[in-house]
């Protein structure tokens, strides 16, 4: 199982994320709202969250991530001119094909976990749900669709993104182990590739798969 079921049941995951992709309406996936799978059953975290509420259109100087489980927190981050400016530099020269920017969006990907990481205390984050070293700073595919949603928004507003755009977040498994993940759609042939942040480490590369191969299992190779 790939929630935690400590915070919440598969069920009321899958639940929950169908709603959530319902509601959408018309607009650009890469211009809606960016909003959190919330686990709604934890009233503590519910509580404090409502004080300090999820950006939902972020910045690279404020923007919100989950961590600790279905985003039962909500950590904030502003990244410096510099930082921001060595994430742009991974994007130049301009890509020559929708393979190379993929390989470009792993890096940025990875340079902006980091980044977090050092603000948040993400940089403890494990490969999937490993709790070996307790839960601080260790996320579930729950929070990894999301930040990875929101770093994919603050490429695409950057206009960072040539031969891309960012998707919706999506899942499969359902009532057997579900499992989640932010997408891109290549815009020549319209096809959507999951990225899926949430098998590796804090700072380490996203697999970027096409989204019917990981729809179908996809795992990454040990």
């Amino acid at each position: 199982m790939n929630g935690n079921p400590t915070f919440i049941s598969p069920l009321l995951i899958s639940l929950s994320f169908v709603f959530c992709l319902s509601a959408c309406t018309a607009q650009p996936y890469s211009e809606q709202a960016i909003t959190p799978i919330s686990n709604h059953s934890n009233l503590q975290s519910l509580t404090a969250n409502s004080n300090k509420p999820f950006i939902t259109q972020p910045q690279p100087d404020n923007y919100s991530i989950c961590l600790h489980n279905t985003c039962s927190e909500i950590a904030f981050v502003s990244l410096s001119d510099v930082q921001w400016q060595n994430i742009e530099s991974l994007f130049f020269p301009k890509s020559s094909s929708a393979q190379q920017e993929r390989q470009q969006i792993k890096l940025a990907i990875a340079l902006l976990e980091r980044y977090t990481g050092q603000q948040t205390g993400t940089f403890l984050d494990r490969a999937k749900n490993d709790l070996s070293q307790g839960i601080q700073g260790q996320m579930d595919c729950i929070d990894e669709a999301t930040n990875s949603t929101v770093y994919l928004r603050l490429l695409q507003n950057a206009k960072l993104l040539t031969w891309h755009t960012q998707s919706s977040r999506t899942s499969r498994g359902f009532l057997t182990s579900p499992h989640n993940t932010a997408t891109i759609l290549e815009l020549k042939t319209q096809q959507r590739f999951a990225v899926d942040s949430w098998f590796e480490a804090n700072g380490e590369s996203p697999h970027i798969v096409p989204l019917a191969e990981w729809k179908a299992g996809w795992e990454p190779q040990q």
